[in-house]
């Protein structure tokens, strides 16, 4: 080979190696530029405000300073099987399935968050009408109690231990969100159980309580409601740059409507579409909203051997196995 051509191919084989170095450094940045695509399972329950927070605040824009293009999908039926399906990449699930069923094909859902219900602040109720003839919780035997379809399993748990109070022959009935308000002018109900916001919109309708923080009288004195999951699998293997957007924003929205309840109040009159009306807003409660490192587990701890003293589930999982760590999250 002349000592022309061993030139030439010297000064292709540097530029090459220019290419491939700019590739290798390059690369990544162009990959952090673009914006991570996910999708976010949301109900019209405070379990999903921080999602509509991040999404829609203005002022605060935590969707758009995290880069992330965000598509809200509407959870049909159960928002466990709709992440184990692969419907969603971040959701709010219930703890109470959470704990019963946190694996799925050889990956797990895990928490990043979590809203709870807190003792000394009660937000669930059970709702009868102003001259009903319900006067005292035993007046609920052979009665026909209304909740929400998604509070079954909540409603399981108090009537279990009605019965051992004598309040038996309760029929249960499975309302909707479009159900809930009309139910006792349609007469499909004798009460209603039900948790804020929904308690204190029957409140500002004029319904009354016949007992208020059923759930901590019934089940925990605070119960972990529900927990914001994503897959494990997501977070370390698959989008690791998504998950840890999507935590950061999300957290930062948690940490916003803790220091801000009104604002989880303002969102949830929007989202139903109620009057905006400051003696609505007086009567609803909000619950507890946790960032992961805020997460109380001695409550989940509690909870979870709750169901376990009921034969529901099992303590094989530690409480902090729930939970994803900090370093989960690290770039």
């Amino acid at each position: 080979m002349s000592i022309t051509a061993s030139k030439r191919l010297l000064n292709v084989l540097i530029f090459l190696g220019v290419i491939a170095l700019l590739f290798v450094v390059g690369y990544p940045q162009y990959k952090e530029s673009l914006p991570s695509k996910i999708k976010i399972g949301v109900d019209k329950s405070y379990a999903s405000v921080p999602f509509y927070v991040a999404k829609e605040d203005t002022s605060r824009q935590y969707f758009v300073i995290e880069n992330i293009e965000a598509e809200l999908i509407d959870i049909q039926g159960d928002p466990l099987q709709g992440m184990k399906d692969g419907l969603y990449d971040i959701a709010a699930v219930p703890w109470y399935w959470l704990m019963i069923s946190p694996s799925l094909d050889g990956d797990t859902l895990k928490a990043c968050g979590s809203i709870e219900l807190k003792s000394g602040i009660s937000l669930d109720a059970i709702i009868i009408p102003e001259n009903s003839r319900i006067k005292r919780l035993r007046d609920l035997t052979g009665k026909r109690l209304g909740y929400l379809i998604q509070d079954e399993y909540i409603v399981n748990l108090i009537l279990s231990k009605m019965e051992e109070e004598g309040i038996t022959r309760v029929t249960k009935v499975p309302l909707g969100l479009d159900e809930f308000d009309s139910a006792f002018d349609d007469n499909k109900v004798d009460a209603i159980y039900l948790i804020d916001p929904y308690r204190g919109y029957l409140l500002y309708q004029g319904y009354q309580m016949l007992l208020e923080g059923v759930v901590s009288y019934y089940i925990v004195p605070s119960m972990p409601y529900a927990a914001i999951v994503m897959r494990k699998d997501f977070v370390e293997e698959e989008n690791r740059l998504a998950a840890i957007r999507i935590k950061n924003a999300v957290e930062a929205a948690l940490g916003y409507i803790s220091r801000n309840p009104e604002v989880a109040k303002r969102y949830i009159v929007k989202i139903h579409d109620w009057p905006s009306d400051g003696a609505l807003t007086l009567k609803m409660r909000t619950p507890e909203y946790q960032r992961l490192a805020e997460v109380n587990l001695r409550n989940v701890e509690i909870f979870q051997t709750e169901l376990v003293r009921r034969g529901i589930g099992t303590c094989g999982i530690k409480p902090s196995e729930f939970l994803f760590v900090r370093t989960d999250f690290v770039r």
